[in-house]
C-alpha cells in the first residue's frame, strides 16, 4: 500500500488583486491551475496566466442562470491551452460516460497518471473535486482508496478512487503541467489577443442558444434581469427561486474577476504597444461597472425594487457597449500589426 501528500500546496491568493479590492481568480480551473502552477516557482504571475489564456476575456452565460455555463466551454481545447500558453507542456485526459464507467480505459489511464505526478511532486487539476467545479489532488492513499484535494475553496476534500470522472456528473478532466515549451512571449501575447476577439465573435464552441458566450451574452444577461424586474413589477416575487440571487451573484463575482485581468493584461501590454491604451482603458471601465453589478448582488437576496434590477440591466448594457469597442479596437490592432 501507498500513499503520499504534497502538504506544502495552498490554495492560491491573488495579493494583488486583493491588495486593489478585488476577487482575484475565481474561476474554478483557473484558480486550481493557479495554484499548481504558484507551487511550481516563486514567480507566478496571475495576470499573465489570466490574460494569456484568455479566460480574462471569456464569458459565458446561461438563459435561466445556470452555474453550469461556467463549465460549458470545450474542455479537450482551452484547457489545455491554457496551460500551454502559459509556458508549459501539458497532458490532458478528458472524457464523458454515459453510463459512468469508473473502468473506462480513459479513467484508469487518468488515474495511473494522477499517481505518477504526485509521486513526482506535481499537484493535478481535476474536475468535480467538490460540488461540479475543478480542484487541486495533492495526494492520495491505497489504504483509503482515495485522492486528498483542495477544492475550489481551497477546503481539504476526499476523492475515492471509484468517483474520479463521475462525482455527481460523468465528467473527467485532468490535467498536469508539464516542462517549459517553447512558445514565445509574443507569440502567446498574439494568440491570447486573437481569442479574446474570437470568442467576442461567438467563434468558439458552445451550446446556443441555451447559453451565450462573447458579447451576445452580455444582452442575453441583461435580458434575464429585465424579466426578473417585470416578474417584480407585476407583484410576482414570490415566484423567483432564492437560487436566482445567488447564481446572479456568481455570475457577476466571475466576470467582475475575469474582467479585472483583462484590463491588467493590456494595461501591461500597452506599456510597449500603444495602440493598446485604448482597449486597457475600456476594460478599466467595464471593470468598474462590473464591480458595481457584484456588489448588488453581494448579498445573494431578492433585490428590494425593480428599478434597482434596471439599473444592472444599465450598466450591462454599458459593459457591452465598452467591451465592444475595446474588442474593435483588438480587431484593428492584430490586423495592422500583421502587415
Amino acid at each position: 500500500m501507498e500513499s503520499t501528500v504534497l502538504s506544502q500546496v495552498g490554495w492560491y491568493r491573488d495579493e494583488g488583486a486583493l491588495s486593489r479590492g478585488e476577487i482575484g481568480i475565481r474561476h474554478s480551473y483557473m484558480a486550481s491551475l493557479a495554484t499548481v502552477l504558484d507551487y511550481f516557482s516563486d514567480d507566478f504571475d496571475p495576470v499573465r496566466l489570466m490574460g494569456a489564456s484568455a479566460f480574462a476575456f471569456r464569458i459565458w452565460i446561461n438563459q435561466i442562470f445556470c452555474p453550469s455555463a461556467m463549465s460549458v466551454f470545450d474542455w479537450g481545447t482551452l484547457c489545455p491551452e491554457a496551460v500551454e500558453q502559459y509556458g508549459r507542456h501539458c497532458q490532458h485526459w478528458a472524457s464523458y460516460s454515459h453510463d459512468g464507467d469508473a473502468d473506462s480505459d480513459d479513467r484508469r489511464n487518468a488515474h495511473q497518471a494522477i499517481i505518477h505526478s504526485l509521486n513526482v511532486g506535481t499537484p493535478v487539476v481535476c474536475w468535480d473535486v467538490h460540488d461540479t467545479e475543478w480542484g487541486v489532488l495533492v495526494g492520495y492513499s491505497d489504504s483509503d482508496q482515495s485522492f486528498y484535494a483542495l477544492d475550489h475553496n481551497g477546503e481539504q476534500r476526499e476523492l475515492p478512487f471509484e468517483r474520479l470522472g463521475r462525482n455527481g456528473v460523468n465528467l473527467l478532466s485532468v490535467i498536469i503541467p508539464g516542462e517549459p515549451n517553447e512558445r514565445s512571449p509574443n507569440d502567446a501575447t498574439r494568440r491570447a489577443l486573437r481569442a479574446a476577439v474570437a470568442h467576442a465573435d461567438q467563434k468558439e464552441h458552445l451550446d446556443r442558444p441555451e447559453y451565450q458566450d462573447g458579447l451576445p451574452a452580455y444582452d442575453l444577461w441583461a435580458t434575464m434581469c429585465e424579466r426578473w424586474a417585470l416578474i417584480m413589477d407585476a407583484g410576482r416575487s414570490e415566484r423567483i427561486s432564492n437560487d436566482i440571487p445567488v447564481f446572479a451573484g456568481y455570475y457577476a463575482d466571475h466576470y467582475w474577476s475575469a474582467r479585472s485581468y483583462a484590463r491588467e493584461y493590456l494595461t501591461r501590454l500597452a506599456v510597449d504597444n500603444p495602440s493598446l491604451i485604448g482597449p486597457a482603458q475600456q476594460y478599466s471601465r467595464v471593470t468598474e461597472l462590473l464591480a458595481g453589478v457584484s456588489q448588488f448582488f453581494s448579498s445573494r437576496q431578492v433585490p428590494s425594487h425593480s428599478d434597482d434590477l434596471r439599473g444592472v440591466v444599465d450598466a450591462l448594457h454599458s459593459v457591452a457597449l465598452a467591451e465592444k469597442r475595446a474588442i474593435n479596437s483588438l480587431r484593428s490592432y492584430l490586423g495592422s500589426s500583421a502587415r
